[in-house]
């Protein structure tokens, strides 16, 4: 039996100063860049509803609609949909993942500066373009990983995280008795549990790559999460946080559930 506590908060917005962008970012040697856009629109702009992503994912050689394990999960909204699809993108092809997205993201570095595509702003980071260079070698020698399954129950334990967030203006992972309480209290989990926290994400596709880039947390917690070959089954909500534009994305993990028991 393994649980996985507390790994830490990947807040991904922008807490600095906002500035003007005044140079292009440059290429970085060594790494293979996308230079083949499959669409104006990036995978990551915000405001996709779940088939838009499909459609963006599939201009790129995905098989999206394999991917799309949450697309009858009615008990989702687009972007919770969305954020099922981005982890089993990296996990069905973390290779692929990292020449086509990675790479895009190591672009936008300029020292510890990084600037947010489409937007009039500079995120302050700690550790600047070494992670993003760090995941781009780990996915490369990463092997396919079994997909994510939706869980409703275990959905229902994030949601009521990300709503007790949204009204009390908390991070973290504690509250409400913490992880295992919030969990144990929807039903019956198997093998293993975990939880990612992102906060301040304009899309799902960019909350999961700053939680695979995972900044500023020395053991790579998040990403670590997301590549955990046990866990089978998800849950997922978002909602509206006080202190952060773009909310708060509360993913919960399981080996199985009880509503939900894939062949492991």
């Amino acid at each position: 039996m393994k649980i996985y506590f507390n790994t830490g908060i990947k807040v991904l917005f922008f807490i600095f100063f906002i500035f003007f962008i005044v140079t292009s970012c440059g290429l970085l040697t060594g790494f293979p860049v996308n230079t083949e856009s499959a669409s104006e629109v990036r995978a990551g702009d915000s405001a996709q509803t779940n088939m838009q992503y499909v459609e963006r994912l599939n201009q790129d050689g995905w098989p999206a609609e394999k991917l799309n394990t949450a697309k009858n999960a009615d008990y989702l909204t687009d972007i919770e949909k969305n954020m099922v699809l981005a982890h089993n993108l990296i996990r069905y092809n973390p290779e692929r993942y990292a020449d086509l997205y990675v790479t895009e993201y190591i672009e936008y570095y300029q020292g510890r500066e990084f600037h947010y595509p489409g937007h009039d702003v500079i995120m302050m980071t700690r550790e600047g373009v070494s992670p993003a260079r760090e995941l781009y070698r780990e996915l490369s020698r990463t092997e396919p990983l079994p997909l994510l399954y939706p869980s409703e129950k275990l959905s229902a334990a994030a949601r009521s995280h990300a709503e007790y967030q949204g009204q009390t203006g908390e991070t973290g992972h504690d509250g409400q008795g913490g992880m295992l309480a919030r969990i144990e209290r929807e039903g019956e989990w198997e093998n293993t549990i975990g939880e990612n926290i992102a906060y301040g994400n304009w899309s799902a596709h960019d909350a999961i790559m700053g939680l695979m880039i995972d900044d500023g947390v020395p053991d790579r917690g998040h990403r670590i999460n997301i590549l955990e070959e046990d866990f089978r089954v998800i849950g997922v909500a978002h909602d509206f946080h006080p202190q952060f534009e773009g909310g708060v994305y509360v993913i919960n993990y399981a080996g199985g559930f009880e509503d939900v028991k894939p062949d492991l």
